[in-house]
């Protein structure tokens, strides 16, 4: 069955005029999570809302470092044995958070949203019960982006956010490893302390957020090849919209708790900002620790821009984690990001959104004909 047509720039433009700016637990978001529940619906996906707690600010997780690398500064001004330790252990802390997964937040004062709907697949003789090969799910964030610059950059997931704040976390180091009675250690002591003070201002101020508004382009495309992928023999459809994603793991983690897919026959797309600039697949992303893309998907993604050149895609790294897909890989799920990267635009560009959800659509597609005779039927949840 071919694939469906419709005007994907003007659900660009809608979006754009009935959504604004959406910082994590806002009533902005919820107000989108009810757009995009009412437009998968009339796509006919069966749709689900599920409530959840969340932080509503990215550097929620990092406040009880900041505090602790000022305890840090004291100890090694009066004990620097007891000041080593504990700025050892604490930048064991950040290098976990940076490189494998981020620290929980301690209070999750907010409420957020999932999105979560699903297309089974078209079965012809109604007597069997449907048993799809695949599973595509298609992520985007319900959230804006923000954006790390200034002393954002200390909260940052990316190389020089986690660089930044190893290089605060080994002050007492230094104050340590100075003369005991000496004004230079006082020094540092008062310069560490600074340092640390600005590090607690930047995870509790409101952040920039992403302007052209990239997220609004994701929510666009998720919505869009919902519309447009046909109904399919062997692949069942998953689409969701994840609540205060670039805040919280929160939401992905009662994704998976409520939808325990099974990881081998489970494909994921997650789509990053799509406002400006060049479509990309990235290839392989995180800060140190590489996370690469699934190989069937990342084939799949290649002999679609090949087949079709109107799609125009590029292979990227990235040296940023990834927090919509990197908790899912880390769990042995199969995923792909698609996003935009930069190349001197900055103007925003509707057409993008079209681009990538053609590249789905064609994913998926694809997938409907692949077999891999070593997985197992899914069963039908």
């Amino acid at each position: 069955m071919p694939a469906r047509t419709l005007d994907s720039t003007g659900v660009v433009v809608e979006l754009i005029d009935q959504l604004g700016p959406r910082p994590a637990t806002s009533a902005a978001e919820a107000m989108a999570a009810a757009q995009i529940n009412a437009r998968l619906r009339q796509a006919g996906f069966s749709v689900a809302t599920h409530s959840l707690p969340a932080a509503a600010h990215p550097g929620t997780r990092l406040a009880p470092a900041a505090i602790g690398l000022m305890a840090a500064i004291g100890l090694a001004a009066w004990q620097p044995v007891a000041g080593i330790a504990f700025s050892l252990w604490l930048m064991a802390l950040l290098l976990i958070d940076g490189m494998y997964a981020p620290l929980p937040p301690l209070r999750q004062r907010g409420i957020s949203q999932n999105i979560i709907a699903v297309r089974p697949i078209e079965v012809a003789d109604t007597q069997t019960s449907p048993q799809p090969r695949w599973r595509l799910v298609l992520l985007a964030p319900l959230d804006t982006p923000p954006v790390w610059r200034g002393l954002a950059r200390l909260i940052a997931p990316t190389y020089e956010g986690l660089l930044a704040r190893l290089a605060l976390g080994s002050l007492p180091l230094a104050i340590a490893a100075t003369p005991t009675v000496s004004a230079l250690r006082w020094t540092l002591a008062i310069i560490a302390c600074a340092g640390a003070l600005l590090w607690l201002w930047a995870t509790r101020r409101q952040l920039p957020l992403m302007q052209p508004d990239g997220g609004i382009a994701a929510l666009a495309t998720l919505i869009i090849a919902g519309q447009t992928i046909p109904r399919l023999q062997h692949v069942e459809v998953w689409a969701g919209a994840v609540g205060a994603a670039y805040c919280d793991q929160n939401g992905l983690k009662a994704l998976i708790a409520r939808y325990p897919f099974e990881p081998a026959n489970t494909l994921i797309i997650g789509l990053g900002p799509l406002a400006c600039g060049q479509l990309a697949i990235i290839s392989r992303s995180g800060v140190f620790r590489h996370e690469p893309a699934d190989p069937l998907l990342y084939r799949l993604a290649i002999d679609a821009d090949r087949a079709e050149p109107v799609i125009d895609l590029e292979p990227h790294t990235q040296a940023v984690r990834d927090e919509l897909l990197s908790p899912l890989r880390q769990r042995g799920f199969r995923t792909l990001s698609i996003r935009a990267v930069a190349n001197g635009e900055n103007t925003f560009n509707p057409l993008l959104a079209e681009r990538a959800a053609r590249l789905i659509v064609a994913i998926a597609c694809a997938l409907d004909t692949e077999t891999n005779d070593d997985l197992p039927i899914l069963r039908a949840k």
